[in-house]
C-alpha cells in the first residue's frame, strides 16, 4: 500500500505534517490510514466518519504530542487557508481530531491552562481524565487542593467549570469559581 489519493483530506494533512517535520517517514497501512514515524515516535492518522457522519474527519493518535510541540495546531485548525482547487472544497468540511479532541478544543484548553497560570502560579494541571471531541475534563490543583476542571467547546460559548469534592474548603472553592469565570470570559473573547 503506497497511496492515499482516494482520501485527499488525509493526503493534505500528511503533506502538511511532512512539510513541517523534516525526515519523517510515511507508511501507508490501509487505504485510509497512515503512520508517520519520527525516530522512535509514531503518529497515526486515519480518515473516517466522525460521530456526526462527516467523512472528511482525520483522527490522529499522537502519544508524544509531536504535533503540539511542532506548533502544528493552528495550521491543522485552518486547513483550508492557502488551499486551492478541488482540495480547497474538500477541506471546507474537514475536521481534525487529535488524541480524542478536535484541534480548536486543544487550542482552547492550552489557552485555559495559560490563563490560570497568569492568574496565580498556585494552579497546577495534573492530568486529563475524560476527553470528547469538544470537551475535556482534567484534574487541577490549587496549592494542595485538588479539583476537576471541565472545558466545553460549544458552538456559541466556551464553558469553564470547576467541580469539587464535598469536603472542599468554601473560601478556596469561591476563589477557584471566580477565577474560572474570569478565564471563561477571557477565552470567549479570544475564540468567539
Amino acid at each position: 500500500m503506497n497511496d492515499i489519493t482516494d482520501y485527499p483530506v488525509l493526503a493534505y494533512v500528511v503533506k502538511l505534517i511532512k512539510n513541517t517535520i523534516t525526515d519523517i517517514k510515511t507508511e501507508y497501512i490501509a487505504p485510509a490510514s497512515v503512520e508517520l514515524k519520527d525516530g522512535n515516535d509514531t503518529i497515526y492518522l486515519q480518515q473516517r466518519l466522525d460521530e456526526n457522519g462527516n467523512p472528511s474527519t482525520i483522527f490522529i493518535k499522537d502519544p508524544k504530542d509531536i504535533i503540539f510541540s511542532e506548533d502544528l495546531l493552528p495550521s491543522l485548525k485552518n486547513l483550508q487557508e492557502g488551499a486551492e482547487g478541488k482540495i480547497a472544497q474538500a477541506l471546507l468540511n474537514a475536521r481534525v481530531i487529535i488524541n480524542e479532541l478536535d484541534v480548536e478544543t486543544h487550542l482552547i484548553f492550552h489557552a485555559v491552562k495559560d490563563h490560570f497560570d497568569e492568574i496565580s502560579n498556585s494552579y497546577e494541571f495534573s492530568k486529563a481524565i475524560e476527553k470528547q471531541a469538544d470537551k475535556i475534563k482534567s484534574k487541577f490543583k490549587f496549592g494542595s487542593h485538588a479539583f476537576e476542571l471541565t472545558v466545553t467547546n460549544h458552538a456559541q460559548l466556551i464553558s469553564v467549570t470547576a467541580d469539587f469534592p464535598p469536603s472542599f474548603d468554601e473560601s478556596i472553592k469561591k476563589t477557584i469559581e471566580n477565577d474560572a469565570a474570569k478565564v471563561q470570559l477571557a477565552i470567549n473573547k479570544i475564540f468567539r
